[in-house]
Parts: C-alpha cells; structure tokens; sequence
C-alpha cells in the first residue's frame, strides 16, 4: 500500500468515527432534551450540544478538505501531507 493510500484510509476512517460521533451527540442532546426540566437547563443543554457539534462538524469539514487535497496530489507530493494528516487525527499529539 503506498504512503497515499494509507493517508486517504486514515482520513476515510477518521472522518467515518466523527461522523459516528456527531450522530452520537445529535442523539444525545435530544434525549437530554426531552428529559430536561427547566428552561435554564434545557437552554444551557442546547447550547453544550451545539457547542459539541459545531465542533465535530468544523473537524469533517476540514477532514473532508484534506482528503480531497490528498487524493488529487501526486505520489511523489503526498509526503508533505504525512504531518498534516496526523495534526488533523490527533491535533494534540507531541511533535
């Protein structure tokens, strides 16, 4: 398997287990929303929901972003893509 291929099925199977994730919260708030009692508390669930969600979403944006850079680049170019890729998996990661 070449240095591209494997970097496109990183990112295919990231972008697969944020996808799951952002279903995952989506279920979640509105099971939380059904249960919640106040205003106050279903506003403030709203908002850690959407919060959650813009984030998990922001992140497939830009995974689906570099795998469309990734798989329109050159073998010979796609070395450069290593590092990127392994920011966009694990962004907290120690260089």
């Amino acid at each position: 398997m070449s240095l591209k291929d494997e970097l496109v099925r990183k990112v295919e199977s990231q972008l697969e287990a944020w996808e799951k994730e952002a279903d995952s919260l989506k279920a979640q708030a509105e099971a939380k929303q059904a249960d919640a009692e106040s205003e106050k508390a279903s506003a403030e669930l709203r908002q850690s929901a959407s919060d959650a969600l813009n984030s998990i979403d922001e992140k497939i944006s830009q995974g689906r972003e570099k795998l469309e850079e990734l798989k329109q680049s050159s073998e010979d170019s796609v070395e450069s893509f290593r590092s990127q890729v392994s920011d966009l998996i694990d962004p907290d990661r120690k260089s």
